[in-house]
């Protein structure tokens, strides 16, 4: 599929639930919460969260199916219902199929 110069997509997304856990990393905000994964692509997800995590917060996100655990940062946050359910985007540190998709997209090999 082609894409066009004003897409900044970096890598193909999936929709997929994905149970894991995210831990802000910022020591002056003390924040945890289990939730699925919204989308889930190479760079990194869209998870819906109870509270607003502002942009540039670095956390980790874990796997709960195996504990496996990525860092990256907040990079996009959109109040879904009435500023008590929040749309994150998280940003990995380094792009990889941190999900073990077995056939991921083409565009994930970085």
């Amino acid at each position: 599929m082609e894409r066009s110069k004003n897409d900044v997509r970096r890598s193909t997304r999936l929709s997929l639930q994905i149970p894991v856990v995210i831990t802000s990393l910022d020591p002056s905000r003390n924040f945890r919460e289990e939730c699925n994964t919204v989308v889930v692509n190479a760079h990194g997800c869209g998870v819906i969260l109870h509270e607003r995590l502002t942009n540039e917060t670095p956390v980790t996100v874990k796997l709960v199916s195996n504990g496996r655990s990525k860092n990256g940062r907040i990079v996009l946050a959109i109040s879904v219902i009435d500023n008590t359910s929040w749309l994150l985007g998280l940003d990995f540190d380094i792009p990889e199929n941190f999900w073990g998709i077995e056939t991921p997209p083409s565009d994930w090999c970085v």
